[in-house]
Parts: C-alpha cells; sequence; structure tokens
C-alpha cells in the first residue's frame, strides 16, 4: 500500500495483495481479485476500476515480464489499486517509441482521481491509482490525448 496515494486523513477500511505471474491470461486473475475485494460502487465506477486494473496489470505483464503483485486498499471515502513489477525501465525513457499502443497509461490518468508510476530504490515500480467511491466525474473530450508520460499525481494525499 502507498498510503500518500490515499486521501489525506483517509480511514483505511481494508487491504489485500495478490502475486501472479506475467502472463496474459493472468489480467482475468487480478480483474476477479480486485472485485473480489471491492466495496459497492456505482456501476460505472466499478466498471471503471476494473478496465483501469486491466489497464495496469497488462502494462505490467507486456513490458516488465517480473512477478507482480496486485493490491486494493479500500478507504472510506476511496479505492486504490496498485500494479508493483521489478522492471527498471521508466516511461520516460520510450523503450517503445515505434510501436502502436501507448494509451493506457492516458486511460488511468484520465479516469481516475488520481495516479502516478513510482521508482522503487532496491528495484521495481508501482503503478497506482485511485478512485473515489462515488459517480465518476465526466470525462472532458480530448482528455487522454497521447502525450509524454508523466506521472499525475494530482489530489494525492488531497
Amino acid at each position: 500500500m502507498l498510503p500518500h496515494a490515499l486521501r489525506s486523513g483517509e480511514v483505511v477500511e481494508g487491504s489485500w495483495h495478490v502475486h501472479l505471474e506475467p502472463l496474459p491470461r493472468l489480467v482475468g486473475s487480478a480483474r476477479a481479485f480486485v472485485r473480489s475485494h471491492a466495496p459497492a460502487l456505482p456501476d460505472e465506477t466499478a466498471d471503471a476500476l476494473l478496465l483501469l486494473t486491466s489497464e495496469l496489470v497488462t502494462n505490467a505483464v507486456l513490458h516488465a515480464r517480473t512477478p507482480l503483485e496486485v493490491g486494493i486498499t479500500v478507504g472510506c471515502e476511496s479505492v486504490l489499486v496498485t500494479v508493483h513489477d521489478l522492471d527498471l525501465t521508466r516511461p520516460e525513457q520510450q523503450p517503445y517509441v515505434k510501436r502502436e499502443g501507448g494509451w493506457g497509461l492516458g486511460l488511468v490518468s484520465t479516469m481516475s482521481e488520481a495516479s502516478a508510476l513510482e521508482p522503487h530504490p532496491d528495484g521495481g515500480k508501482t503503478a497506482w491509482f485511485r478512485l473515489h467511491r462515488g459517480p465518476l466525474p465526466p470525462v472532458e473530450d480530448d482528455s487522454a490525448v497521447r502525450g509524454p508520460t508523466q506521472a499525475r499525481t494530482k489530489g494525492a494525499g488531497s
């Protein structure tokens, strides 16, 4: 869990983690794990929770190719999902410049209340997003336009 990724002063109701191998078929297992521990949410928020979980796990499976740890932390106001891998490559290094794709982190950033990609000093990184437990706010047109990948921490700890 990343305490700074929750809203300041938020009370944690529960936190769970699962370790997965980097296999594409296990993206569904990650979604099922998150769904099984998620609180009651509005339908569109629950859908976003699963979609964004899929995006982060798929990125880790495709790019890190290392064992993963998927976590869900349920707070009284929000839900935090984390995906930790052991890959040392950071998005700003752009190792796959010529490949098609690269929309996942933009989608996560746009649809979540807060998100970031954080390197760990001892190796690897954690990608995370936080959703408010209420209805999703509207998404502005062109808000997920591809550009240089940057960590979005707007709202982290607020």
